[in-house]
């Protein structure tokens, strides 16, 4: 496999050229993210300290790394009263509802969970993955996660019977993949609040499946594209009187600080089972890695760890390391998965790891 010389990108990315020194495209159209700065981040909780109110902010928490980040710092070293919330995706690992067990006890956090329809959960992710492996097309992979995107409304929902004005959450702009958006169409730059209301262009790649046309599946992508994201028509509607900040558009996203703090004073913590502890809260992260590098031989990782090394976070042979270790199928937890999916034919599935397994031997091959 090539990759880029400067990051590494591999030459099955979508769209992707290099140039005579072997630098792709995306490197030579890379900006680096600009971060307003912690002081920035203070000055906006300020107007939110309110000892008239129980809580001053809300924070959305899964159990892996960059929420309970954003716990830890929102409650020891802002001094902010957090009411956490979880919601309980019936795919999450059990390492982490203990991580946010032992967060809330510890930081004296007092946590809201909820169900978004667990039976719904299962059955939109049951029906988003057998009719994308009818006609597999890797832009319409993202689909398989839309089950827990309307949680966002409940969030908010969350917010609003709190009387809470602030939510604070820890998306990360290095994981923001830029060759999902080639895939619709969409600018690798294009802002975030913009991006999202172009991503409704995957349709016309979906109207070639009809297996996707099931009422309730139909129904879960409209509330996830209307109500899945703070950016979404719905959520700007209904929280309208509510700020929504993300700690990493303010301080700088470094790994080692953040798996350092959080396991010191959190006791925070991932399956040594798996590579890495990247997004581990989730089995359906395992299935949405393999129906990619099914289809493209890459993941998530390789444009994450890309923009790392372009930002001088990760050194280029230590993200090819980390790939050549963590681009590997998991399969136990695949089967776990789609057991608890009630997916039970998965003759389909074994042939994606079958597909998989032929191109792992020239992944692991640097060009």
């Amino acid at each position: 496999m090539n990759r880029c010389q400067k990051c590494v990108l591999p030459e099955q990315t979508p769209n992707i050229t290099f140039d005579d020194s072997g630098v792709c495209n995306y490197c030579h159209t890379y900006r680096p993210v600009s971060y307003q700065g912690e002081d920035a981040f203070i000055a906006r909780l300020e107007p939110f300290r309110n000892g008239a109110r129980p809580y001053d902010c809300l924070v959305p928490i899964s159990g892996g790394r960059d929420s309970s980040y954003v716990l830890l710092k929102l409650v020891k070293d802002y001094k902010m009263r957090v009411l956490a919330v979880n919601y309980e995706n019936p795919f999450t690992v059990p390492q982490a509802r203990t991580n946010i067990k032992n967060a809330c006890q510890t930081l004296g956090v007092e946590v809201v969970h909820f169900c978004n329809g667990d039976k719904n959960h299962r059955i939109t992710f049951r029906q988003s993955v057998e009719a994308w492996l009818q006609r597999p097309s890797p832009g319409l992979i993202p689909i398989v996660c839309i089950g827990c995107k309307p949680a966002w409304w409940h969030i908010y929902g969350v917010a609003r019977r709190h009387h809470i004005p602030l939510i604070v959450s820890g998306g990360n702009p290095y994981e923001v993949i830029s060759y999902k958006r080639e895939l619709v169409g969409i600018s690798r730059d294009e802002a975030a609040n913009k991006a999202f209301y172009k991503y409704v262009y995957a349709i016309r790649t979906m109207l070639q499946n009809r297996a996707y046309f099931k009422p309730r599946l139909l129904l879960t992508m409209a509330s996830s594209y209307l109500l899945g994201n703070p950016n979404s028509l719905g959520l700007k509607l209904v929280g309208r009187n509510i700020t929504w900040l993300e700690l990493f558009n303010f301080v700088p996203w470094n790994e080692t600080t953040i798996l350092n703090r959080i396991r010191q004073e959190l006791g925070w913590d991932y399956p040594q089972n798996l590579p890495s502890s990247w997004r581990f809260d989730c089995r359906v992260k395992h299935m949405v890695d393999l129906m990619y590098l099914a289809t493209l031989q890459l993941t998530d990782k390789e444009d994450f760890y890309a923009k790392l090394v372009r930002e001088g976070r990760m050194d280029r042979a230590t993200a090819v390391q980390r790939l050549t270790l963590e681009n590997k199928p998991q399969i136990e937890e695949i089967g776990i998965l789609l057991d608890q999916a009630g997916i039970r034919d998965t003759a389909l599935v074994d042939a994606l790891f079958a597909q998989t397994a032929v191109s792992q031997a020239a992944m692991e091959t640097v060009g």
